[in-house]
């Protein structure tokens, strides 16, 4: 699916120093939500395809610190003319992987400074998890 993105935005990003016995948890979620283009050119503009605001809000809890927050990018599927429910899981998957690549990033760079040793996050879709111990 051929897109035109926007630049990645950070609304919220957050470190907290945590307990070395926090029980860890992992909740990262993926919205999405339809936008409509206003002003000069909108319709020309709407008229290429379907445009959605992918926003991730995440807490991550680990032994020692917790990040949490929340990353946004404005993303045009060129000739798309569905709903977000239209979108196949693996679709949405390869859509949002860049934001969950910057919580990852991120966190790195965080924990590189806070613990003098960076944290490396490797989130996966839960999918891939099933089965796997």
């Amino acid at each position: 699916m051929k897109t035109k993105r926007e630049a990645i935005v950070v609304e919220q990003f957050h470190y907290d120093r945590e307990s070395e016995t926090v029980k860890p948890k992992t909740d990262v979620q993926v919205h999405v939500n339809e936008v409509t283009a206003t002003g000069e050119g909108a319709d020309a503009m709407m008229a290429k395809g379907k445009i959605f605001q992918f926003s991730v809000p995440f807490k991550v809890v680990l032994q020692g610190f917790s990040v949490s927050g929340k990353i946004t990018q404005i993303v045009q599927l060129l000739g798309f003319k569905g709903t977000p429910d239209d979108i196949s899981a693996e679709e949405m998957q390869k859509l949002s992987r860049p934001l969950v690549e910057y919580i990852e990033t991120l966190t790195y760079q965080v924990t590189a400074v806070a613990l003098d040793k960076g944290v490396q996050l490797d989130f996966r879709p839960e999918e891939a998890n099933d089965g796997a111990e």
